[in-house]
């Protein structure tokens, strides 16, 4: 086990994720749903330019956060489960989900970049295509998620109750992709239903895990007859 404290730095990582994805949601306002007509979608565009742009930066700073947060949680759960491949997939889900959610921005960005001038129609595409993208990124989150939260209750390499937290983002980040297929109405893509409660599900579970993280608050690792305390 490293003497390092690169759980520490993991964990004010994820509670930086935390901070820059809500932010990054609630900065440009309340967006009008996918069925709005594209009179109100590009006048929130428009009037939101900056605002949505500064959004897509802190969700881009946020994708390359979450691969740190995650990387320094499968760590540790290696070091106390190292015959599991649960850690392997707590590590390629993060990396899943910050892609996604780079992505996200880059075309979150683009929409609100080019909107003066631009035909509606493209517009209306491609705030279509950022709605879509956003619910997507439930099915991604769903794997690191679930596997945190089995890691941790075989682990106990924090409260149980952390485990049951985590599979509970897990499954509402799951249910909320299915928005794609709902063209109106609440369960739309890109609805608070859809993708702002799973986000602040999953931002729950983050802060609490991260606080445990900085804290280095965790059980001390077996080996053999011996055991080793975290730093």
């Amino acid at each position: 086990m490293t003497e390092r404290h690169e759980l520490r730095w993991g964990g004010f990582a994820g509670l930086a994720v935390v901070v820059l994805l809500v932010l990054g949601r609630f900065l440009p306002g309340n967006p009008p749903a996918v069925d709005a007509s594209a009179n109100e979608i590009t006048s929130f565009l428009t009037d939101g330019r900056t605002a949505i742009l500064v959004g897509a930066l802190m969700w881009s700073a946020a994708a390359g956060l979450i691969i740190w947060f995650g990387s320094a949680f499968a760590e540790a759960i290696r070091e106390r489960n190292d015959r599991s491949d649960v850690h392997m997939a707590l590590l390629a889900g993060s990396v899943l989900v910050g892609s996604a959610i780079f992505v996200d921005a880059v075309v979150m960005a683009a929409t609100a970049y080019g909107v003066d001038g631009r035909d509606a129609g493209v517009t209306m595409m491609m705030y279509q295509l950022t709605a879509v993208l956003t619910t997507m990124i439930g099915f991604a989150a769903a794997l690191p998620l679930a596997a945190a939260g089995i890691g941790v209750l075989r682990t106990h390499l924090m409260p149980d109750w952390l485990g049951y937290l985590a599979m509970l983002a897990a499954a509402v980040a799951f249910l909320g992709a299915f928005g794609i297929f709902a063209s109106d109405g609440a369960f739309v893509a890109g609805g608070t239903l859809m993708t702002t409660i799973p986000l602040l599900v999953a931002s729950v579970w983050i802060a609490c895990a991260s606080g445990f993280m900085v804290r280095e608050h965790l059980p001390e690792i077996s080996t053999g007859e011996a055991a080793i305390q975290q730093p």
